[in-house]
């Protein structure tokens, strides 16, 4: 368990990173999640745009990170939807940067968005490009592995069931953003909704293998899907987050998960983060029981949603 931990650009210091990772160990959370987000291909010179790493770079980084699971998150100007063909070359640039850096950090995975929903035959676009993304990944030997996201918003690509389909088919994983499932409506919110999901995760992704990378934090929502993040308790989380976990653990399914929790507030410090997920934690470790009612406002808005 752990939280997305910092921007990783050829800018980070070893200082900072060694600085959020004692904090790691000091808590007893064994997973971080590194951001590649706002990375660029290339700069103009004079430029301060984020560049990734050096190899040199990950490569001492990488001794920091060690007894930590670790996960990247590429950048979010990758489009796996894209018909522009710049774009796809650009997407698999980054791609294959993300790939050898993943490896060189020891990550078990990369998670990503695939992109805006396009047209209806988006899923195709993307099940063909991933295809030849986890090709170059066999071909060059890459252990780290692809993990397509759950979106939070009802026009970005794509829902649980769709990516749990895709990830059958090319044999990746899923990051399955639980905020992001239930803000566009997807039936986590009962008993019968999170079995069906994880049966379909038990029969399409080899669990033996791999862990299911988890993205959890409260939520605020609205007909369109996602609209913020916030934090566990806010009044405003929309996200019934005990009775999920609650559920999770009576399944013995959360030994077979990372889970990064990416509850922020407008503050967002790393203090803030780490009591988030030991929020998380301590819940898990507590007796205590849910008590979650769904609102009737709440079932109208995923009435109108596909699930």
């Amino acid at each position: 368990m752990g939280f997305p931990a910092f921007h990783l650009s050829v800018y980070t210091t070893y200082e900072k990173v060694s600085h959020i990772v004692s904090r790691l160990h000091e808590n007893e959370l064994n997973a971080l999640e590194i951001l590649f987000l706002g990375n660029v291909l290339y700069a103009p010179k004079g430029s301060s745009a984020p560049l990734y790493p050096t190899v040199e770079q990950a490569q001492m980084l990488s001794e920091n990170l060690r007894g930590l699971l670790v996960s990247v998150h590429a950048p979010y100007v990758i489009s796996l939807t894209t018909s522009s063909a710049k774009r796809v070359k650009n997407t698999k640039a980054h791609f294959s940067i993300n790939l050898k850096l993943g490896d060189i950090l020891g990550a078990t995975h990369i998670t990503f968005h695939c992109g805006s929903m396009k047209t209806r035959t988006s899923e195709t676009r993307v099940k063909s490009l991933l295809t030849e993304i986890m090709k170059i990944r066999e071909d060059r030997g890459h252990k780290v592995m692809l993990a397509p996201e759950v979106a939070g918003k009802v026009k970005s690509f794509a829902d649980f069931d769709t990516l749990i389909r895709i990830a059958a088919e090319t044999n990746c994983l899923i990051c399955w953003d639980l905020a992001h499932d239930f803000a566009r409506g997807g039936m986590v919110t009962n008993e019968a909704g999170l079995l069906r999901r994880l049966e379909l995760i038990e029969s399409s992704i080899d669990l033996k293998k791999y862990k299911v990378p988890i993205h959890i934090s409260g939520i605020i929502t609205t007909r369109r899907g996602e609209k913020a993040h916030t934090t566990l308790d806010n009044k405003s989380n929309q996200l019934p987050w005990r009775f999920i976990l609650s559920f999770l653990k009576k399944q013995n399914f959360l030994q077979k998960t990372i889970m990064i929790c990416e509850s922020k507030s407008e503050k967002d410090s790393i203090d803030e983060r780490i009591n988030e997920t030991l929020k998380i934690r301590s819940y898990l470790m507590s007796s205590q029981e849910p008590e979650y009612k769904i609102s009737k406002s709440r079932l109208d808005t995923f009435l109108n949603y596909k699930t």
